[in-house]
């Protein structure tokens, strides 16, 4: 498949309303419709495909304090973030957590900059 072609569409007014309650989603999320020839397992670059059912059973997009912390203080917008991006700050809290440590946007700063 040619890695440019748009596997999905957009979510219509009524399946956003529907995604948005029943997951949570934000526009920032930039959900799409997986279409009928399109695989999970090869998205376009710059997506992920994720099951619906993996949402189904509690799987929620990170949202966390110190993610919102760190976006703010580098004046990041959610769509400008790679998947490296987000996840070396979803990395880095869970390492601080681990060691019994709340992440701090300073500890963060210390070992990774905007160009890293």
């Amino acid at each position: 498949m040619d890695a440019t072609r748009s596997l999905g569409r957009d979510l219509t007014f009524e399946e956003w309303e529907y995604f948005e309650f029943r997951f949570g989603f934000i526009p920032e999320h930039n959900v799409q419709i997986p279409l009928p020839d399109a695989s999970l397992y090869s998205p376009p670059k710059g997506k992920n495909g994720i099951p619906i059912a993996l949402f189904d059973v509690g799987l929620r997009l990170t949202t966390i304090d110190f993610f919102n912390q760190i976006i703010r203080e580098y004046r990041f917008s959610v769509r400008d973030l790679t998947h490296i991006a987000i996840n070396k700050i979803v990395g880095f809290d869970l390492l601080c957590r681990a060691l019994g440590r709340l992440p701090t946007v300073p500890n963060f700063k210390h070992f990774f900059n905007a160009s890293t």
